[in-house]
């Protein structure tokens, strides 16, 4: 290994198994122009593993053929796709599958050993920073025009959760006859206004959740719950929201079920999946919750037999309402499953969907055990 440390010299790891080939490229970089270089070579794909996961290095020059593993193999197992600095893969004979392959592992350039100087190793080495570089500015502005929009939906919920709860409060207090009687067509009139209003304040509520998550500042306050006791209290409070539907809630709940979550947060998630059954139900229709210990940790499921999911790849996702014959009907925001499944994965769980035989839905979320 040879290392002629230059202080702002280009790192480069060169990854080959021939000693000779080494060489050959150690004089190649010693006569190149406009790019000072620092050359470490490592002749093992374990070794180059190793030193490629260290991030000690500013680009990569790995030869296809290694020993166990190819070039392409170390590209995978160090994951180049998600890496930040370039990789070159060098190849002793040109190959259209080889190079091809490459480029979709996320390799910047493919150089053939018998065609190389010093000028176009030069070259290939310079535009792979480049674009690096570009792709790295992308990243940032891109992460900064989130932030930006995080912040803005944050502000601007606020600034609307406060009027329109002025409003609910004056509406009320009019139904109540604060302001005076209230005849039959007022009060249908003012319930309307009412119920619109907190339709409103729903949607305020959910952008505010979804801004908080996304923003990383949604903290949790985890003890020990008992699951058991949630989910019951969850199941009576939607039974008659069920029953005035003309819909059935049934409940298979394992006694003493216990886990270490914010129970204000799971509460939210288990009645999310519960509106939603409902809402995506129709009269005649059952909904089951089912609440058990399994191998691995806690397991509640909410299954309906309503209409059903036609795209579950949209399911969790931020604004993404599937289009089906009641969804025009119960409206939504498209941000209940995306904030539900960002909770459940806080708490080291998961929420996961299953289509339900031989209709509906059901989704099933796994907690830690305590």
């Amino acid at each position: 290994m040879d290392r002629n440390s230059t202080h702002n010299a280009v790192k480069i790891l060169l990854v080959d198994d021939d000693e000779e080939d080494y060489l050959i490229i150690k004089r190649l970089f010693s006569q190149m122009r406009g790019i000072e270089s620092d050359l470490e070579w490592v002749s093992s794909s374990a070794e180059a593993i190793q030193k490629i996961n260290d991030k000690a290095h500013d680009a990569y020059l790995i030869d296809y053929r290694l020993d166990a593993l190819t070039g392409l193999d170390v590209l995978q197992e160090v994951n180049a796709l998600n890496r930040t600095e370039p990789f070159i893969l060098l190849t002793g004979v040109g190959d259209h599958d080889i190079e091809r392959e490459s480029l979709q592992l996320a390799a910047s350039d493919y150089l053939v050993k018998k065609y190389l100087t010093s000028d176009n190793l030069a070259r290939a080495i310079y535009y792979a920073l480049g674009r690096k570089e570009q792709e790295k500015q992308k990243i940032k502005q891109l992460v900064e025009l989130n932030k930006t929009k995080d912040e803005f939906i944050s502000i601007a919920s606020h600034q609307l959760r406060t009027p329109a709860t002025t409003v609910k409060q004056y509406v009320a207090m009019a139904l109540d006859g604060l302001g005076g009687d209230v005849n039959d067509k007022q009060a249908t009139l003012l319930r309307k206004a009412y119920e619109s209003n907190e339709r409103q304040l729903a949607i305020i509520n959910d952008l505010l959740k979804v801004a908080q998550i996304d923003a990383g500042r949604m903290e949790l306050a985890v003890k020990e719950v008992d699951i058991s006791q949630l989910t019951t209290d969850a199941a009576n409070d939607f039974k008659p929201a069920f029953e005035s539907v003309h819909q059935t809630l049934v409940c298979h709940i394992e006694a003493d079920v216990r886990a270490n979550v914010d129970e204000n947060a799971i509460r939210m998630v288990v009645d999310n999946l519960l509106e939603n059954a409902k809402k995506y139900s129709e009269p005649s229709s059952e909904t089951t919750i089912h609440l058990s210990y399994g191998d691995r940790g806690v397991y509640l499921e909410v299954a309906d037999r309503g209409v059903g999911v036609a795209d579950p790849g949209k399911l969790f996702q931020k604004f993404s309402r599937i289009e089906n014959k009641l969804s025009t009907e119960v409206g939504g925001t498209g941000l209940g499953l995306y904030w539900a499944q960002s909770i459940v994965r806080l708490h080291g769980g998961e929420l996961r969907y299953q289509k339900n035989e031989p209709a509906g839905s059901r989704f099933i979320i796994s907690l830690p055990l305590v």
